[in-house]
């Protein structure tokens, strides 16, 4: 239908008079009060390690470079905050490489640009864990009296000042954290040491627990491989070894504040970076992203990482460049993006993720009734989620090589005690099962995802790939019915389906939580 050019809407929002579009006073207020409500987008800069650059002067000026356009794009990119995530030297006794490393980040400090620093293995002495040199040039004091402390951006604090109860041990600014506020989104940037004991988790979880209404960015040195994986090595002698796995399972996934994890370390040659996200206890998926060019030319040819936060749209872009080169990275690896929720949760978890699970997988029918609660699976496996095979399993369970010799799906089953069922207006189950899932409670079918049949049984495969390693595959979530749960005893079964027997991996884990009626008013 044709409009006339004369439209005129009574006390609406537009005028519109001989092809002139005129907004009304009302329209302006609104558009400006929507632009004001809208969260601002905000960069936050990853310095990868810099070691390499601190060898010489001739390198160092890659690292002045990094650290010099990091100030010069502060107010184009809206940067709040920069991230240095371990090896800042390549040798820590060597003070010439250590003055070189101060000068680069007191580029930062003379024009007020927040940072944060954090000893990697290069940085410190792996045998007793201590560094003169790096508590000489990156005490507390340089940060704490730091020009850009101010209302909305500060340094924290760091183990040793016995600031939430008695550390016990002082680490001087090894382990340290800052506040940063930008709008309504309130952060905790937690750096913590290489390898990092328990006496610094513990202190690190004080901190959490002191901040409740923030969510935590953490910097690491190292969390995954270039691969993807986390390793079990270690290589500190003076504390009990704390994985990269112990790190993911004992710590991080259980802070549910932990939104996204940084870290640097691993490099092969020209490849070091990678990314995965993993569930947390709560449901949430956490990114976990490596960067670290020290392999590449000339000490790593000044290659950063930023990221650029949108509260608004929930998400994250990452973006690689190099003011050394002048040029981006335009390939996966170095330009994506990945959902972000920066928002406190406090949800009641009813099922934490990494639980162990009763497991079926074998070939042919499905037992009879074991969905159900009467089901008796005295006799099945037991294993701690992630369950299956490939990158980032916690059990293996693989009938396989060859493909002949795999199910078309596996099946899980769970009890879980619950009370107060009638105070939870919401409750969510969210998986991270590749390819296909289908999930029961009770008996029930809640929903399934990615399977050629809405009905699954032992014949149905998924009808499409995905990948429990890439973070851009967001988790399914299904919203359990009302009336479903009760208080008491409650089973929650899934089948697990791959999308071709030859598929390099599938896995599984759960996550069932719970939004108290209270919380959906606020």
């Amino acid at each position: 239908m044709r409009r006339s050019r004369g439209v005129r809407v009574l006390g609406g929002v537009l005028a519109v008079l001989g092809g002139l579009v005129l907004a009304s006073p009302a329209a302006i207020t609104s558009a400006e009060n929507d632009e004001r409500e809208r969260p601002e987008p905000f960069t936050i800069v990853v310095l990868p390690d810099t070691q390499k650059y601190t060898v010489s002067d001739e390198l160092a000026q890659s690292l002045n470079a990094q650290t010099q356009w990091i100030v010069d794009t502060r107010e184009q990119l809206n940067t709040k905050f920069v991230i240095q995530v371990g090896d800042l030297v390549d040798s820590w006794p060597d003070v010439h490489q250590w003055e070189r490393a101060s000068r680069a980040m007191a580029i930062l400090d003379d024009a007020g640009v927040p940072s944060s620093v954090l000893p990697g293995n290069h940085d410190l002495d792996v045998t007793t864990g201590e560094s003169s040199t790096y508590d000489e040039y990156f005490p507390p004091s340089r940060y704490a009296d730091a020009t850009w402390n101010s209302a909305t951006v500060s340094y924290g604090g760091y183990l040793g000042q016995d600031q939430f109860g008695r550390d016990g041990i002082d680490r001087q600014n090894k382990d340290n954290y800052s506040l940063l506020t930008v709008g309504d989104t309130k952060l905790l940037l937690l750096s913590l040491e290489y390898e990092t004991p328990e006496y610094a988790l513990e202190w690190a979880q004080r901190v959490i627990d002191a901040h409740p209404d923030r969510t935590v960015i953490l910097a690491v040195h190292g969390l995954i491989t270039t691969g993807g994986a986390r390793s079990t090595a270690t290589e500190r002698t003076d504390v009990t070894p704390v994985t990269e796995v112990d790190l993911w399972r004992d710590f991080i996934s259980q802070n549910c504040s932990i939104a996204m994890v940084v870290n640097g370390h691993w490099a092969v040659g020209d490849a070091g970076e990678a990314r995965r996200s993993d569930l947390n206890a709560c449901g949430r998926p956490v990114p976990q992203i490596l960067s670290n060019y020290q392999g590449r030319a000339n000490g790593g040819d000044g290659w950063l990482r930023y990221y650029t936060v949108d509260p608004a749209a929930g998400t994250v872009d990452a973006h690689t460049y190099s003011p050394t080169l002048q040029q981006y990275e335009k390939d996966d690896d170095g330009r994506f993006t990945l959902p972000l929720d920066l928002t406190p949760t406090d949800d009641r978890v009813l099922l934490r993720g990494g639980s162990d699970w009763k497991v079926w997988n074998e070939l042919g029918a499905w037992p009879r009734g074991w969905k159900s609660a009467t089901f008796d699976d005295e006799d099945w496996q037991t294993g701690a989620a992630p369950l299956g095979w490939g990158k980032g399993v916690q059990t293996p369970i693989d009938l396989g090589p060859p493909p002949e010799n795999r199910a078309r799906a596996m099946l899980f089953r769970q009890t879980v005690e619950l009370k107060d069922v009638e105070e939870l207006s919401t409750v969510t189950v969210s998986t991270r099962a590749d390819d296909g899932v289908a999930v029961w409670v009770n008996g029930t079918l809640i929903g399934t995802s990615h399977l050629a049949s809405k009905k699954p049984t032992s014949e149905t495969f998924a009808d499409l790939g995905r990948s429990t390693d890439n973070a851009t595959d967001d988790p399914v979530t299904f919203t359990v019915p009302r009336g479903l749960l009760h208080d008491g005893e409650n089973v929650v079964a899934a089948s697990v389906h791959v999308n071709y027997l030859g598929t390099n991996s599938s896995t599984f884990d759960l996550v069932m939580t719970g939004r108290r009626s209270s919380a959906d008013g606020d």
